[in-house]
């Protein structure tokens, strides 16, 4: 009877392995249908032929879903863009910035509601409000007071060399190689009173911390900030608090961080290359990374708006995702520490927390749903204003990813 009983046992247990084994199967090869036909509608949207290249990501709690490049990185059409191909994110490069200052605030290095003159080798104030001080939190949430004046701001666009080919275009605004300064050099010049290119035109006339008016050069003070406060190269500092922990092995600011070979040149059009620069004031836009990489990313945010991220604690999690309010044209606007909210993007309504950033050949997005815990990203390597058909395949790639989400999410 005993020896029944135990044969009784195994057997259950072979039943419930098989019948365990058998609905993984099913619910992998289901996944891989699904994947296949994201992968045919994406292909649909490249076939608009208005985008040089692109990269998607599909993520929740756990990591990716889904990961895949589609068209060129180089004007031959000889190297493909794939999901590990790496290039620089424009201003997704800004909640970097969050997360890096909330964990220097772990670290006791500084406080977010103390004055960033506190931290500075120079002392910057509004002169239309001097005796009011401009706080770290002020730069973190875009109600600094500081404005990006176009003859400024500009400067930060550096030519990586000045001989360029015919495929190549230059904007009227980038800058010789021979004028690249540090970001300590550029804020000086642009925020204190004796920079040469400072004017007070750059502070509007509303008091520190009064009105949100989204800033660039704000948020690379930030950084700067960061960088005082903690003694350490900002750079330096992601690195080692976000890049290393997330094993971002294909990210990092400058191209001697990663591998050359893998970046993507960016496009006016599918014609023309656009000439290779970079950022003096990088932290608020020149971050290089990959789908793949910024997947590993916007998981993290997902696990950590749920309050089990492993970059902060809990409470500083919390205070990254804190909604504050801003009255712009009659209607509200919510946003974190370098976070967005919002209700819609690209014409698909639905919560989405994240951030979306463009610069000359970039457009990018990383947004997640609180509501489903799952996350999308896109890369794309061509700029938006010059072929009129690059922002319906955007819109497109957009829609399709979130009829994915539905589907996933069911």
């Amino acid at each position: 009877m005993k020896n029944l009983f135990l044969i009784i046992i195994l057997l259950t247990m072979i039943f419930s392995c098989k019948q365990k084994s058998e609905t993984s199967i099913i619910v992998e090869n289901n996944n891989t249908a699904i994947n296949d036909s994201l992968t045919k509608k994406l292909e649909l949207a490249y076939d608009k032929d208005a985008i040089m290249g692109f990269s998607v990501s599909v993520v929740n709690e756990k990591g990716l879903i889904y990961d895949k490049g589609f068209g060129f990185t180089d004007i031959d059409q000889n190297k493909a863009y794939t999901s590990s191909t790496t290039q620089n994110i424009a201003s997704i490069s800004k909640t970097l910035i969050g997360i890096s200052l909330l964990k220097a605030q772990e670290l006791g290095k500084l406080n977010i509601n103390d004055p960033i003159n506190k931290y500075l080798p120079f002392k910057i104030i509004n002169p239309n409000h001097p005796e009011t001080p401009i706080l770290i939190k002020h730069l973190a949430y875009h109600t600094s007071s500081i404005i990006d004046l176009d003859e400024i701001y500009a400067k930060s666009y550096v030519l990586t060399k000045n001989e360029h080919a015919d495929n190549e275009g230059v904007f009227d605004y980038f800058n010789k190689p021979e004028t690249n300064i540090s970001l300590l050099s550029f804020i000086q010049n642009s925020l204190t009173q004796n920079g040469k290119w400072y004017t007070k035109n750059t502070f509007s006339n509303t008091k520190p911390g009064e009105e949100r008016e989204y800033s660039n050069i704000a948020a690379a003070l930030c950084a700067l900030v960061i960088e005082s406060a903690t003694g350490q190269d900002y750079r330096s500092f992601t690195k080692d608090h976000i890049l290393k922990p997330l094993k971002m092995n294909s990210s990092g600011w400058t191209s001697t961080e990663i591998d050359s070979t893998k970046r993507s040149r960016l496009f006016a059009s599918k014609e023309k290359m656009i000439a290779e620069y970079s950022l003096i004031t990088y932290a608020d836009g020149g971050f290089l990374t990959s789908s793949h990489d910024l997947g590993l990313y916007l998981s993290e945010l997902i696990k950590g708006y749920a309050g089990n991220g492993k970059l902060l604690n809990k409470e500083s999690y919390k205070k990254l995702f804190e909604k504050q309010h801003s009255l712009n044209n009659e209607k509200t606007e919510d946003y974190g520490i370098f976070i967005e909210f919002r209700g819609g993007f690209l014409n698909i309504k639905n919560d989405m927390i994240g951030h979306n950033g463009s610069d000359p050949g970039v457009f990018t997005a990383m947004y997640f749903n609180p509501q489903t815990k799952i996350g999308k990203i896109v890369l794309v390597n061509t700029d938006t204003d010059f072929t009129d058909n690059v922002w319906p395949e955007i819109e497109q790639i957009w829609k399709t990813l979130s009829e994915y989400e539905d589907i996933m999410n069911k």
